[in-house]
């Protein structure tokens, strides 16, 4: 059973899961030892695995599952989960992230305290996060792990629904927020795991196909007409990179799947401030310190024993 929290702030988790069960059971596991706990812990089984759904009711009674026949992909999976959630903050798991200390909640419970003005908590996911202390004002927030308003996430729309979200979901949702005034809060303590389990099956080529052509949907919904020559300058930067990375076998089937992409999704454009967009590529690149987080009033502390 997931321990009630002892702190005001209560938060749902939500995690969208799809077909891969061991590396779901971990993330459950771990949210389990939390301490203190979430409030509710929800997930979405995306396209209605009768193994995935059988093993978290037997291992997990305590998650509110939600299941869906129809692939509503990562994005629309989170706007369901998001939608059925109690609370007003959210902390957001991809099915193989988890929280890297036991007192993962109580940080985020602070860091509410401490900035009750922000939008997004972004946590860090890799270990060149984890060499500083300082908490900052970021342009992006970390995907695999975050905790945002549940609020203001339905009044932006939430993500876009997308089979394969790569280079889309964070990246949008970062700017309408920064457009919207919110605050993106990134804290180097509070500290996430994204572990794909060995052996985890992935399609290299249609992801790989899937993130260029989300690198064009992006700045078509978002951008103003007069900015989307930068857009066009972004496409040109990952196809640079494929090729660079030995990816450019995938540069076509990317082209082509843009049109189709594109056109299956403009009712969802509606831009943002051409003077937002550029403060925000001016954040991303150059982060506002905000304090040392070793002097926020939380209790951390790495568990040598978190991972057995």
């Amino acid at each position: 059973m997931y321990p009630m929290p002892s702190y005001e702030s209560a938060i749902s988790v939500v995690v969208p899961a799809h077909r891969d069960l061991p590396p779901l059971l971990r993330t459950l596991h771990f949210l389990e030892r939390c301490s203190p706990g979430p409030a509710e812990v929800l997930v979405h089984v995306d396209g209605g695995s009768a193994e995935i759904l059988s093993a978290v009711r037997a291992r997990h009674p305590a998650v509110r599952l939600l299941v869906s026949d129809d692939l509503l992909g990562p994005g629309g999976s989170r706007n369901r989960l998001v939608a059925t959630a109690k609370h007003e903050w959210i902390a957001n798991f991809d099915d193989d992230s988890f929280p890297a200390h036991a007192s993962y909640f109580g940080r985020v419970a602070a860091l509410i305290t401490r900035f009750p003005e922000a939008a997004i908590l972004s946590a860090a996911s890799h270990a060149a996060e984890w060499q500083t202390s300082n908490i900052e004002r970021v342009g992006i927030f970390s995907g695999c792990g975050c905790v945002f308003r549940k609020s203001l996430f339905e009044k932006l729309g939430g993500f876009v629904p997308l089979p394969v979200a790569y280079g889309m979901e964070e990246v949008d949702l970062s700017l309408r927020t920064h457009a919207a005034g919110g605050l993106i809060v990134h804290d180097p303590l509070l500290r996430v795991r994204h572990e794909p389990l060995p052996g985890r099956a992935r399609d290299h080529a249609a992801i790989s196909a899937a993130v260029l052509a989300n690198t064009a949907l992006f700045p078509a919904l978002r951008f103003p007409w007069w900015l989307l020559g930068l857009g066009l300058y972004q496409i040109l930067r990952r196809i640079v990179w494929m090729i660079q990375q030995g990816e450019g076998r995938f540069v076509l089937r990317g082209l082509r799947q843009m049109p189709q992409h594109l056109w299956s999704r403009r009712e969802h454009r509606k831009p943002v401030p051409g003077c937002a967009v550029l403060s925000w590529l001016r954040l991303r690149r150059h982060p506002e310190a905000l304090e040392d987080g070793t002097q926020l009033s939380s209790a951390w502390q790495e568990d040598a024993n978190w991972n057995s």
